[in-house]
């Protein structure tokens, strides 16, 4: 049964993500040998395939709570959704992955302002938003129910403020408490993981109305960043076919 719930106006949640996979499975062959070198990880290509894979699978988890599903057709503000993904990715994957993987999704949305709360206080951010109970529960929508373990774990339902809360303190003293080489390493993994993400994520939402060109004068507006995507992962594509 197909769970009713959006990842946008108009696109359902699950075929969403699973666009995303498709569009992963295109691209994990053409970053597995940097990964392993930029995460300086013994892991096997197998592992890191599954743990990026996660990446993929979880990153848009806080678009099924129940205040982000039935705020999505009134046009009123957004809950952040990031976070959520975040927290669960930090919870299941193994330290010097996590890190990486739990900030780029973090921040996956910055170019729409949300990287200070989302780092800094995501638990505030939370209650603020309405994505939480009493008890500081996430409030996930009832359609989760007609999820798969794939598209929605049931150790997922485990994540609460709390959870946001370690996550966010994990990441700043991962991103600032060591030298500044090794910083400066931290954030080439950071936006690695970030730049496959975002290549995933925006090739399968091509067609989304936020992603179009409006006229002709828009040439530096959000639609050319998603052209060039989509050009970039269709060329992947052709090659893998030749």
């Amino acid at each position: 049964m197909s769970a009713l719930l959006y990842s946008a106006p108009g696109e359902n949640y699950l075929d969403h993500i699973s666009r995303c996979k498709e569009k992963f499975d295109l691209i994990f062959p053409m970053f597995k040998t940097t990964i392993s070198r930029i995460l300086e990880t013994s892991k096997s290509q197998e592992d890191l395939f599954d743990f990026f894979l996660k990446m993929i699978l979880f990153h848009d988890l806080g678009k099924i709570t129940r205040r982000w599903q039935e705020r999505l057709s009134t046009g009123n503000r957004l809950p952040s959704h990031s976070t959520l993904g975040a927290a669960y990715l930090w919870k299941v994957l193994p330290e010097g992955i996590k890190e990486p993987i739990s900030f780029a999704v973090a921040i996956h949305h910055t170019d729409r302002g949300l990287l200070g709360d989302n780092i800094e206080e995501p638990d505030v951010q939370a209650i603020l938003d309405g994505i939480v109970d009493n008890n500081g529960n996430i409030i996930w929508h009832d359609e989760i129910k007609n999820l798969t373990e794939d598209y929605f774990p049931k150790n997922a339902y485990d994540l609460n403020v709390s959870s946001l809360k370690e996550m966010a303190r994990g990441l700043r003293v991962w991103a600032k408490g060591c030298g500044l080489l090794e910083q400066h390493q931290r954030r080439l993994q950071v936006s690695l993981a970030h730049h496959i993400l975002k290549l995933c994520d925006i090739s399968a939402a091509t067609e989304r109305k936020e992603y179009q060109r409006k006229v002709d004068q828009d040439y530096y507006g959000g639609w050319l960043m998603v052209e060039n995507i989509k050009n970039y992962v269709d060329a992947i594509r052709g090659r893998a076919k030749a």
